[in-house]
């Protein structure tokens, strides 16, 4: 997901998926920060042979290596449907998958014992004030176990303290990093912290991880069209292509029958086929366990273990001990800490449609995590749709409106810390500009716990204009549901349906040029 959770999600390529991680770009900020923030990033750590060799990132990713061998996977793709013995194709993927990641899994603990290897985190600068992001990069192994790796991150904040001179440091933990801060908190607490974001935090979970793993796929045509129609609005023409295609298939109902075909394949090759491909990749991964939610949790380790589960006993222990320790009371642990003097703010966004390829893909989400997931516990409507008047009338009265977006897609009063949460709309989960810089700024130079109430600039609804680069409040919007009068919209429809077609053509001979 570089890209975001892309190399996870390559995995899966050959049944139609797609994943990456990206990491932030660093901004200039705005706000005085008086303690030391210490950044743990998200997933895509570089991590390195016993000879040196980078072996994560990879230097040319795993879809392209998969890509590269499909006339062969392509033969054995074909035997296996004149054999009626789709074996053929599971092995024959499974041998690839395993030659691309041979370097990179883990032992069945769950720990590195070839001999690779992360760069520690840079030795901690002196420095007393105007503290940035940058300055403090906490540098982990993104594969291990986030307890086990909280030992090193609190021997950095010693670190850090020292070097600064202060009491305290301030955490931001993003995405994947979320996960490894939550360890953390619950590990050794908040003494040595004053604040804490967390940046569309993959703490509580993500759909790709917990579907994945779990085994749980839904091909449905109007998920994958609606995530083409988000996701696929830039001017190249291979976007323009698939945007066409997608949206013209759907028009006239014949994208359900290639879903369908899809489902059908994916049901006959899934109980052999994916379980191999996450236990010679991902599966062998505490950090990747780690995202998978608690609705699927048990379901996972049944689908990717299944009889195996005694000769992984040591990883399972630690992918329980992370699950139930830490993410299942982590929001506990967030009102606990932030009662004890922790202040806390989240940072979720959302209006990105998630992999049309899941059970919930019709969620709110910001491209790879579902948004009630990203904010612990906002109440949404799905995407292209607005809370119900059945709703927003059964919360008048409660207080609760005033946690309630003008588009009327979210309703924060159901977060953990209503009070501290903020939404950011049309900003997709990798991104990290400047910004979103000055908003995490801004909570962190406040002396108090800064609140959605305390910033004119910074209410709790933004919407990132791009062009821009700038966050403004959000206004109200339109449903871009249904209007329950089909037949009043035929004409305009029709003309739509035309216009893709154009546009089909226009993309196609744009590649071909």
């Amino acid at each position: 997901m570089s890209g975001k959770f892309k190399t996870l999600l390559s995995v899966v390529l050959v049944i139609i998926m797609a994943f990456s991680v990206v990491m932030p770009a660093f901004a200039v900020k705005t706000a005085e920060v008086d303690l030391p923030i210490v950044y743990v990033k998200g997933a895509g750590r570089e991590v390195y042979s016993a000879d040196g060799t980078m072996i994560m990132p990879f230097e040319i990713e795993p879809e392209d290596q998969i890509m590269a061998q499909s006339e062969t996977l392509l033969k054995a793709f074909a035997n296996s449907i004149l054999a009626n013995d789709w074996s053929i194709y599971c092995n024959k993927l499974t041998k690839v998958i395993k030659s691309i990641y041979k370097e990179v899994t883990l032992d069945k603990n769950g720990e590195a014992t070839d001999g690779s290897y992360i760069i520690p985190s840079s030795a901690p600068k002196k420095k007393t004030s105007n503290f940035v992001l940058s300055d403090y990069i906490f540098n982990y192994d993104s594969r291990l176990d986030p307890w086990e790796v909280a030992e090193s991150m609190d021997e950095y904040i010693d670190a850090v303290l020292k070097a600064t001179g202060k009491r305290k440091v301030q955490l931001v933990g993003r995405c994947l990093g979320g996960n490894y801060v939550a360890a953390y908190l619950t590990r050794y607490g908040a003494d040595k912290v004053d604040a804490c974001v967390l940046y569309v935090p993959s703490t509580m979970g993500t759909v790709v991880c917990s579907g994945t793993f779990s085994g749980t796929f839904k091909f449905d045509p109007d998920t994958i069209n609606n995530y083409v129609n988000t996701n696929l609005t830039d001017d190249s023409d291979l976007s323009g292509l698939i945007n066409s295609v997608v949206s013209v298939t759907h028009s006239l109902s014949l994208l359900q029958t290639g879903t369908d075909l899809a489902e059908s394949v994916y049901k006959q090759i899934a109980n052999q086929l994916i379980p191999d491909l996450l236990i010679a990749s991902y599966a062998t991964m505490p950090s990747y366990w780690s995202m998978v939610d608690d609705e699927h949790f048990e379901r996972a380790k049944n689908f990717v273990f299944g009889d195996k589960k005694a000769e992984y006993s040591g990883l399972i222990e630690k992918i329980d001990n992370y699950h139930y320790n830490v993410m299942n009371d982590f929001d506990v642990t967030l009102r606990r800490l932030q009662d004890e003097g922790l202040k806390v703010a989240v940072v979720a966004k959302y209006n990105v449609a998630l992999p049309p390829i899941f059970e919930n893909s019709d969620a709110q989400a910001d491209g790879t995590i579902e948004l009630d997931k990203l904010s612990f516990g906002a109440t949404s409507a799905n995407m292209g749709e607005v809370l119900s008047r059945a709703y927003l009338n059964s919360i008048k009265g409660t207080g609760a409106t005033k946690y309630v977006s003008k588009d009327n897609i979210i309703d924060a009063s159901t977060c953990v810390l209503p009070d501290n949460t903020w939404f950011i709309k049309n900003s997709v989960h990798e991104d990290f500009n400047t910004a979103i810089n000055k908003l995490i700024y801004a909570i962190l130079g406040s002396k108090e716990q800064f609140t959605i109430w305390d910033d004119s600039n910074y209410p709790q609804f933004l919407d990132y204009d791009k062009a821009n680069n700038k966050l403004t409040p959000v206004t109200k919007g339109e449903s871009t549901g249904s209007t329950g009068n089909e037949n009043s919209n035929f004409i305009e429809r029709l003309v739509a349906a035309f216009q893709k077609i154009v546009l089909f053509f226009k993309s196609f001979f744009g590649i071909i040029g």
